[in-house]
């Protein structure tokens, strides 16, 4: 039979005219790319100048993002003898690693790489499609697989439009992390060094200094705080107000025109009051498990942050579960199916008008509503410049470790039926970023028990500060970029010896037995770097950071082996986007809500306002995802 196809496929290619190289040889050849967490290796069968077999022999891809690639462009090498084969959408990196491996490969096997490289594989539109659904979501990540669950939840048929081939958008790449305060957990969770002097801190602030809704909000978190600090502080605490006042305060922010910002006291109150109540409907009827444990969220303020049960996997333990019930309940999902306009009639919207990736024209119509749940605009770098009011000046080499779909269709849909946007200005650096992977990597994202220092091995900042503050700091040093210094123990926290010796041999990270061991590696004077872990050292175990202010410590860096991780900003989330209401109810130029139409995730604004708490994003998705599939059946 392979030998069959191999005839086949040798006259297609001269029939076609693309020739075989002279002097191709038969046999298996291996070949490496670079995909988003490492290597991606490929075994390439060539038999008579033709490739018969692609097969992904090694990788180290995120769960639920890779394998759509993995499957799919290497069987569309074989079958066009091409490698001018689309990269999926919502894998590009895992594709485009793919195909830089196979060309290695073919390059070995003496094919003609040029002509495979430039075979166009035509695309057929088939069909229009036409239905009719009660409810219509754009958009397949964390907001979006949440509306359509809830929706279908209450009985409502569903169709959710992803555009690219894969569930997940921007969640599915987040450390999966989600902030919701919770007595149970945090009522035996031991207080750490600089959390009673952060409550302390609170007493002393003045309501009437703060925004209507946020002053009545400050008084009752005082109440609490004191009738905490007069009882036992063995354990920490934590309450809904808390939550809310460190919103606010994380998310004030002044613009380049000297415009002040902070986040809807109502949209604000929703999400910190339903935040807890939503995670136990994903554990309860997604049927996924969390870790029974909290932790502080790089930029998220306080220990707060409940993870997937299964941390290596993040984000896409919510796609793993989340998919299988959503089809259980009857969601027609359709990807490769992009969004192009709200159909509206009457001033109500009743439908979407949709392309597929062929060119297949869809029109969905809508008995109850549609729902906009497709992202943010962080995946174009161009859009971001374009709508930046915060930063001084971005870099112009700037990357973005954003989903490629998030490039703010959704956005733009609303305001073409004249939906007001807020905080279009704002925009979020992951200061964490890798600088090769352009992926969010740190051995310990707990802000609390890591140490960061420059190119210099200086520290610079305080590692508990909020993200902008971080990404800001980091932009002062050498290059824009820095160190995060872990020990064995905090390195431990999330990842096992065998993974960290891995990404040490692919060259991401640095390990040494020794801090000047370490030192040498990363070009830094060994005496400046010992000197920077001692001094941290000792103010961790003082509880009382001088130079920068650290109000919460948990772990000092003394046992080696020690690890070096590099970290350079780029594009992490965008604040603005449209304005709605505490139903997900999408909000007009004229303040009036626009019927039928309702929206959730990072395609709404007002909520983040000038800068996002670390762990309230996955939270923010599936909260307003819930919320808006509520409204739009009830």
């Amino acid at each position: 039979m392979k030998k069959l196809l191999s005839v086949l496929l040798c006259l297609c290619l001269l029939f076609s005219g693309i020739a075989m190289a002279e002097g191709a040889k038969s046999g298996t050849f291996e070949g490496v790319g670079t995909g988003r967490n490492g290597d991606v290796k490929v075994a390439v069968t060539v038999e008579d100048g033709v490739i018969t077999d692609v097969t992904v022999t090694e990788h180290m891809e995120t769960p639920g993002i890779g394998e759509p690639a993995i499957e799919a462009v290497p069987a569309s090498i074989v079958e066009h003898q091409s490698l001018a084969v689309d990269a999926l959408s919502g894998a590009t990196i895992t594709s485009m690693a793919i195909l830089q491996a196979v060309e290695q490969a073919a390059a070995e096997a003496g094919l003609d790489v040029d002509a495979l490289k430039n075979r166009t594989v035509e695309k057929v539109a088939g069909e229009p499609i036409d239905e009719t659904y009660d409810v219509v979501v754009v958009g397949g990540g964390g907001a979006g697989l949440s509306a359509a669950i809830t929706a279908a939840e209450n009985g409502a048929s569903v169709v959710l439009i992803e555009k690219t081939m894969v569930l997940g958008g921007n969640t599915i790449l987040s450390g999966g992390k989600w902030n919701a305060a919770d007595p149970e957990i945090q009522g035996r969770t031991e207080t750490v060094g600089g959390q009673i002097e952060t409550l302390k801190g609170y007493l002393e602030k003045k309501p009437e200094e703060y925004p209507a809704g946020y002053d009545e909000t400050l008084k009752v978190l005082q109440g609490q705080i004191e009738e905490y600090l007069a009882g036992d502080t063995t354990y920490m605490f934590d309450s809904v107000e808390l939550h809310m006042i460190q919103c606010y305060e994380g998310g004030l922010r002044q613009d380049l025109d000297g415009n002040w910002i902070y986040g809807d006291y109502d949209l604000i109150k929703t999400f910190c009051g339903a935040s807890l109540d939503t995670l136990h409907w994903i554990q309860t009827n997604w049927q996924m498990p969390f870790q029974d444990n909290v932790t502080t969220v790089y930029g998220g303020l306080w220990k707060r942050g409940h993870s997937p049960i299964n941390e290596q996997s993040k984000g896409s333990g919510y796609f793993e579960s989340g998919k299988p019930y959503a089809e259980s309940l009857g969601v027609n999902i359709m990807f490769n199916t992009a969004a192009k306009k709200i159909i509206m009639e009457e001033g109500r919207a009743v439908g979407i008008e949709a392309e597929q990736t062929d060119g297949t024209p869809v029109t969905l119509h809508a008995n109850k509503g549609v729902i906009i749940a497709s992202g943010g605009y962080g995946g174009s770098v161009e859009l971001v410049k374009e709508y930046n009011n915060y930063w001084p000046a971005l870099p112009e080499e700037i990357t973005t470790n954003n989903a490629p779909g998030n490039t703010g269709d959704g956005i733009f849909m609303c305001r073409e039926v004249n939906a007001d946007l807020v905080g279009m200005g704002f925009v979020q650096l992951m200061a964490l970023s890798h600088p090769v992977t352009n992926t969010n990597t740190g051995l310990n994202s707990n802000p609390e028990q890591v140490l960061y220092v420059n190119k210099e091995g200086v520290r610079f900042v305080d590692e508990y500060a909020a993200r902008d503050v971080i990404a800001a700091a980091a932009f002062a040093q050498t290059d824009g970029m820095f160190y995060s210094i872990d020990d064995i123990d905090t390195a431990h926290i999330r990842y096992t010896d065998e993974q960290l010796e891995g990404w040490i041999n692919q060259g991401y990270i640095w390990g040494a037995d020794t801090l000047e061991e370490l030192a040498e590696q990363i070009d830094i004077d060994p005496e400046v770097l010992v000197a920077s872990v001692n001094t941290y050292n000792s103010y961790v175990e003082a509880g009382k950071d001088p130079d920068f202010g650290k109000e919460v410590m948990d772990a000092t860096i003394k046992t080696g082996p020690f690890y070096a991780t590099p970290h350079k900003p780029n594009i992490h989330h965008t604040m603005g986007g449209v304005h709605i209401n505490t139903n997900a109810e999408v909000i007009d130029t004229d303040g009036n809500v626009i019927p039928g139409l309702y929206a959730a995730g990072e395609v709404c604004g007002g909520i983040h306002a000038g800068n996002r708490l670390g762990g309230n994003a996955v939270a923010d998705a599936f909260i307003f995802g819930h919320i808006a599939g509520n409204s739009a059946t009830k």
